[in-house]
């Protein structure tokens, strides 16, 4: 794919980067972000550096979280007597959209951060 630009060409190759893009769909991605105000393309980047810079594990349980401890570890309204053992946030994320556990999780795998 030949294009007109070094920029696009080093933004449509970092977007390509990510799971279930191809060069096509992040070609388009880019020529969207080129059309966009300039203050979309800079809250999409600080959206990304912010999260890059503060999301952390939660020291209990090990989902992602905002903070030391997380929400569902934090909570009051949580049934501490059951534990749910989950292999990533991904299965945090599809039990708790069922809203049919109430009790708490371990995480066992996934790092997501670099060190």
């Amino acid at each position: 794919m030949q294009f007109p630009s070094k920029l696009i060409e080093e933004a449509v190759t970092e977007i390509s980067r990510l799971p279930g893009i191809g060069k096509k769909t992040a070609l388009r991605l880019v020529f969207h972000l080129i059309r966009e105000k300039p203050e979309t393309t800079a809250s999409l980047t600080g959206a990304l550096q912010r999260l890059r810079d503060n999301i952390r594990f939660c020291r209990h349980c090990h989902n992602i979280s905002d903070s030391e401890i997380c929400a569902i570890c934090s909570s009051g309204r949580r049934d501490r007597s059951l534990l749910c053992v989950v292999e990533s946030v991904n299965d945090v994320m599809a039990i708790e959209n069922t809203a049919q556990y109430n009790g708490l999780y371990h995480v066992l795998g996934e790092r997501y951060l670099a060190c």
